[in-house]
């Protein structure tokens, strides 16, 4: 079973079906983190840390989200390369990963 989107190259026919052939594993479409630090910038947009130690950016500067020490939140990889982070409540918003 292959879980990325192979490249054109990559599928190759065998007989009546596919086999994907994928270089390395896939990645992840989503990932569950748990809130350490959240600070907020200027203009609004939170910067948080994460248990983990990984730092995201909020990136929608219009877009009010509240986040909390220790609350588990999901970060997904869109289609286009973009990352949103969506809360337990079920908020969301465009984040990008600092370090």
């Amino acid at each position: 079973m292959c879980f990325a989107a192979p490249a054109v190259g990559e599928i190759v026919s065998a007989g009546s079906g596919f086999t994907c052939q994928a270089e390395g594993p896939a990645e992840p479409k989503s990932l569950a983190f748990v809130v350490f630090r959240v600070e907020r910038r200027p203009a609004g947009e939170f910067i948080v840390t994460f248990e983990n130690g990984e730092v995201w950016q909020q990136s929608d500067r219009n877009k009010k989200i509240t986040l909390e020490r220790g609350e588990q939140v999901v970060i997904r990889r869109a289609a286009n390369g973009a990352f949103t982070l969506v809360s337990r409540d079920g908020q969301s918003t465009r984040v990008k990963r600092m370090h």
